[in-house]
């Protein structure tokens, strides 16, 4: 069965609209290294969109990959400094459920060129500072802790899921060239 950029558009779409933001339950709690490890891999928002951009990054170059996960690690921890100072980001949150419409579309587009090619790394960066944006205004207490556990979980999220499916493709491949 082949999936269509419409049918994964589709379910991230319900995903999105199905519940406001899944992450953002029970977190707001004294930060600590744990609990912001924790967050991006229980929220369905968190890990949809991290695992999206996982797959967007394996269809580059290692290096070329090893260069998107980055950009988002960084606009993801700029969010979440500027959540820090702004605590009150409740306003950010249909952005973050939002993202999981809008992000793989940027994603789609960002393989154009010219300013469609601009347009979609600025929403891309966007999107991934909103979701450090809400995180940063839940931590009390140790928030350095918290976004450090936070972004080891996103970056660990991403990058997993960049070499599974680069080695799945690759798997594949041999077999294809084995069978035939």
């Amino acid at each position: 069965m082949k999936l269509s950029l419409s049918k994964i558009i589709s379910a991230a779409a319900l995903l999105a609209v199905s519940s406001p933001s899944f992450a953002h339950t029970g977190h707001a709690m004294h930060a600590s290294f744990s609990e912001g490890f924790l967050h991006p891999l229980t929220g369905i928002d968190h890990l949809a969109a991290l695992v999206l951009i996982g797959f967007f990054a394996a269809s580059y170059s290692y290096q070329k990959s090893a260069q998107i996960i980055a950009c988002f690690a960084a606009a993801l921890m700029a969010g979440f400094f500027v959540g820090v100072e702004w605590s009150n980001a409740s306003m950010v949150e249909s952005l973050v459920a939002g993202s999981l419409i809008a992000l793989p579309v940027a994603l789609y587009e960002y393989r154009k060129t010219g300013a469609i090619k601009w347009l979609s790394m600025i929403s891309i960066a966007a999107f991934s500072a909103c979701h450090g944006l809400v995180q940063g205004a839940e931590a009390i207490g140790a928030v350095s802790e918290f976004g450090l556990g936070s972004l080891a979980a996103s970056v660990m999220v991403m990058v997993g899921v960049n070499v599974m499916v680069k080695a799945i493709r690759n798997a594949v491949a041999q077999f294809a060239s084995v069978k035939s």
